[in-house]
């Protein structure tokens, strides 16, 4: 039986406008699985009201970390064979630091700096009724609000939320450096994590500091186009 990959639909040029969602078809990808891709509108249809989530059969997995769990316990894959432990260490740390911080930069970028609240609008709500079509994004803006202020980002001026943000991509250009991928000329799972971020990070269409920190970079733009070639090639 084919898996069926649930995620938001795909715009601004890269494979999908959510890291986590390419992080999951990446996974799915370097596992070399045939799976079937179905597009949601509204996450609040999703297990756990959010996307990506993945159906197996009669199992259900609702998170991109026990979707590359699930993965590996099942068909006895190793996303990161060949690191050493220290490797794996290092990976594992610099994930946190993308999901757990630059992500969340990454959603205020959009969904409220001013200069990009008006285009993250109309790309996902514009679509609506007019009769809804205002209240719902103040809503959802509302709420993206508040997850940003439990996280403790939102507590922050702008200025330092994009000094963040740009901590976090020098990390990770220093990092990878003049490799092909994140630990050498092998991908591992910091790749299938790094590589969303930063080519969301790159969306020319949301200017903001995210932007041109990870314009700065050099080597970011071969390593996007490496990976794109690779998982998404109809993108590259």
């Amino acid at each position: 039986m084919t898996i069926r990959y649930f995620q938001f639909q795909s715009g601004f040029g890269v494979p999908n406008p959510s890291p986590f969602c390419m992080k999951g078809e990446i996974l799915l990808n370097m596992a070399g699985l045939d799976y079937q891709t179905e597009i949601i509108e509204d996450p609040r249809k999703a297990p756990r009201g959010k996307l990506p989530y993945l159906v197996d059969g009669e199992t259900t997995i609702t998170d991109t970390a026990l979707i590359r769990r699930y993965l590996e316990e099942k068909h006895d894959i190793d996303f990161d064979g060949g690191l050493t432990p220290q490797q794996r260490a290092t990976g594992h740390a610099m994930a946190r630091m993308i999901e757990e911080r630059l992500y969340w930069v990454t959603v205020y970028s959009r969904w409220i700096d001013s200069r990009n609240w008006p285009t993250i609008k109309d790309f996902w709500f514009g679509t609506l009724p007019p009769v809804i079509r205002t209240l719902i994004p103040m809503l959802a803006q509302k709420q993206v609000k508040a997850g940003l202020q439990a996280q403790g980002l939102g507590r922050h001026d702008p200025p330092d939320i994009y000094a963040f943000g740009a901590a976090d991509l020098a990390a990770l250009s220093n990092h990878l450096g003049d490799h092909e991928f994140m630990f050498g000329d092998k991908p591992s799972s910091l790749d299938a994590i790094a590589y969303p971020i930063i080519v969301n990070s790159l969306i020319t269409a949301l200017p903001s500091p995210l932007l041109d920190a990870a314009q700065s970079k050099g080597n970011f733009a071969g390593y996007v186009e490496r990976c794109t070639a690779l998982w998404f090639p109809d993108h590259a």
